[in-house]
């Protein structure tokens, strides 16, 4: 015989089905992604196979010779060149790839995770809008500049040209695996949601979502993945701000959420607790969430793909910033949404009385429970929430791809393949990658708290190969053995905290401190049979000690040790000869401290066509003496200039 609360549960989601109008909603979604894929794979191809249209780029390479006409693309499938595929021939513009770094990055985690997380520990989480924003400062003046003058495919190319080819292997293979780990997760959150709202079967959701965002991966590539992701998060942003509007005026406005958290002893922004085992703390959400943003955004191939689609070096600045203006404004609404979550079951937690079992399902449960009897807005809700996952989803599978050519098969195994079996490769993978997430569905089931668990994972391979491209750009005399002992030092050890973290996490022996709830206001069917205890945590002083760090402290520690680990390796092993580094590999920021004698060396690391933009030629910071035997004026154009063998 079913207990009350669980037929409590049944008669919502009775209430609230589906209608018409949400499956409508929903299917259009899933219809115009698929759409892009089909419109930018065959309608809108590049009608050349220039590599590269970079604004700087000498001409004289792509005019065909007297008498030959011009080659035209001989792939009909899809788009006409592999550079096409995964970088939009460098023509893409600077708002929808902001837009697609935003809905790349704001996936369903964060939508359901956020306010679960507000709702559960506070808003002092609601800070990391401020590490967003300097994010992109660093981002802009630090990284970017480096990967714009070299103009790579992978950002991954940088470390072998900077190092060696086992450096960039070890942050290629880290990079695959860490991708491979996210995307059954991010499959999993909209299949959640619509479950929750629907019944609808987790796995069966799941297969439609990895298909539908295959196929218009598989077509469009790159182009089809930022259009896509452009009008996805707009879908995604409506869908968030209409429920959390007619949520706020229902329960009488923003001050009544707001007196309601003061009391549940919801807002705390200013805890400066200096203990770092504490979840959220001022100094962990400002240096960890830096320190994670920073790593993710600078380095990782799925941003720098898109960062290098763009023309220049000032396109690229302007779309960050308008992704990083964008980013700090949605997760905001995402942590107002916890307090409206909380303004609503401040007397009646749903976890309590059994209506969510996971706190992930707290935002779907209060949008059947609040706006549900509404016709469409459920459908514009998971509508929102797909958008979010497809746009992540597709970004994994489009840049893991690229990795999986450039870095591995050309960079590991040495492999030059012909431009068909560059595009199976491609293809192929996106294919494989996408089927094998959907083979790993069944292990995120069985996960709770996915915002931590993805911060986890994420951390391991972020901290490290952030730490290892910073040690390259920030220090100039670090060597090869330098950075191989700190990538792998900064491996090992974020991956034993995260990794400790979370079997301690579940041997129940650290749990996360949750602010109390009340089931004071609940109706006597919810909770007659229901055995109402104060949570009882367990006496942590045993457990060792890093396995009881906050989660934000993971990827401090991994760049810290890659960049101390590799520095002082570096300095013990023979400090590399800084009157021979080629100053393109080192940071702008860093230029002023280098000997002149090294910028005779400007632009030799990398023997690829390649130009100085003039956007970088104000960044590079070379000096100029009259009177020295090295300098931009009497050298060469542009500051680059030849190597005296």
């Amino acid at each position: 015989m079913s207990s009350p609360r669980s037929t409590m549960s049944d008669s919502i989601r009775e209430m609230y089905q589906f209608s018409v109008v949400d499956y409508c909603m929903f299917g259009g979604m899933l219809i115009l992604s698929a759409a892009c894929g089909i419109y930018y794979g065959f309608f809108k191809r590049s009608t050349n196979t220039s590599s590269s249209s970079s604004e700087c780029e000498d001409e004289q390479d792509h005019l065909p010779e007297a008498g030959v006409p011009a080659k035209k693309p001989t792939n009909t499938f899809g788009s006409a060149t592999i550079d096409e595929y995964l970088l939009g021939s460098r023509k893409l513009k600077a708002f929808p790839v902001a837009m697609s770094l935003l809905a790349g990055y704001i996936s369903g985690v964060t939508i359901l995770g956020t306010p679960a997380e507000i709702y559960n520990f506070g808003t002092q989480y609601w800070l990391i809008a401020v590490p967003i924003l300097l994010m992109g400062v660093a981002v802009c003046t630090v990284y970017l500049p480096v990967f714009c003058s070299l103009k790579l495919n992978s950002s991954y190319e940088y470390l072998e040209l900077r190092f060696n080819p086992y450096v960039r292997s070890m942050a290629s293979v880290m990079f695959v695996i860490n991708q491979m780990l996210f995307l059954p997760m991010v499959i999993y959150v909209p299949a959640l949601a619509f479950n929750q709202v629907t019944g609808f079967n987790i796995y069966v959701i799941g297969a439609i979502v990895c298909v539908v965002c295959i196929f218009y991966t598989l077509l469009g590539g790159i182009k089809a993945v930022v259009f896509t992701d452009a009008w996805q998060v707009v879908v995604m942003f409506i869908s968030v701000v209409v429920v959390v509007i007619i949520g706020t005026i229902a329960l009488g406005g923003p001050g009544v959420i707001w007196d309601r958290a003061v009391e549940g002893g919801r807002i705390d922004f200013f805890n400066f607790n200096p203990s770092m085992y504490e979840r959220q703390t001022f100094w962990a959400v400002l240096i960890g969430g830096f320190f994670y943003w920073t790593s993710y955004n600078a380095v990782n191939q799925t941003m720098v793909q898109r960062y290098m689609s763009l023309p220049n070096l000032k396109t690229a600045k302007f779309s960050i910033y308008m992704f990083v203006v964008g980013t700090a404004i949605f997760v905001s609404v995402c942590c107002y949404t916890g307090l409206l979550l909380y303004g609503k079951y401040y007397d009646c937690d749903p976890a309590t009385v059994g209506l969510v079992t996971t706190s992930d399902q707290l935002f779907p449960h209060y949008v059947m429970e609040s706006v549900g009897n509404l016709r469409g807005m459920p459908g514009l809700f998971i509508a929102g929430v797909f958008g979010a996952a497809l746009s992540s989803l597709s970004v994994i599978l489009n840049t893991t791809s690229g990795v999986l050519l450039e870095d591995i098969l050309k960079g590991l195994f040495r492999v030059t393949p012909s431009s068909l079996v560059a595009n199976i490769v491609v293809r192929g993978s996106v294919v494989v990658l996408g089927l094998a997430a959907m083979g790993c569905l069944f292990i995120v089931d069985k996960l709770d708290g996915i915002l931590i668990v993805s911060a986890t994972l994420a951390a391991i391979g972020n901290g490290t190969t952030g730490g290892i491209f910073t040690l390259g750009m920030l220090v100039p005399w670090s060597n090869t053995k330098g950075a191989l002992a700190g990538g792998i030092a900064g491996a090992l050890l974020s991956g034993w905290i995260s990794l400790g973290s979370q079997f301690a996490s579940a041997a129940g022996e650290v749990v996360p401190h949750k602010l109390p709830v009340s089931v004071d206001g609940c109706i006597a069917e919810l909770i007659t049979n229901t055995t109402i205890v104060n949570p009882i945590y367990p006496d942590e002083s045993g457990v060792f000690p890093l396995y009881r760090l906050s989660y934000h402290w993971i990827t401090p520690i991994g760049v810290t040790t890659v960049v101390l680990v590799g520095s002082i390796v570096s300095f013990l092993t023979g400090p590399r000869d800084l009157r021979y580094i080629d100053p393109e590999l080192i940071s702008p920021v860093v230029h002023r401290f280098l000997p002149r004698e090294s910028f005779s060396y400007f632009g030799t690391a990398n023997k690829g066509p390649t130009c100085v933009s003039e956007e970088m030629q104000t960044q590079t910071n070379i000096p100029v003496d009259s009177s020295a035997p090295y300098g931009t004026a009497a050298n060469g154009q542009n500051g680059r200039v030849k190597a005296h063998n």
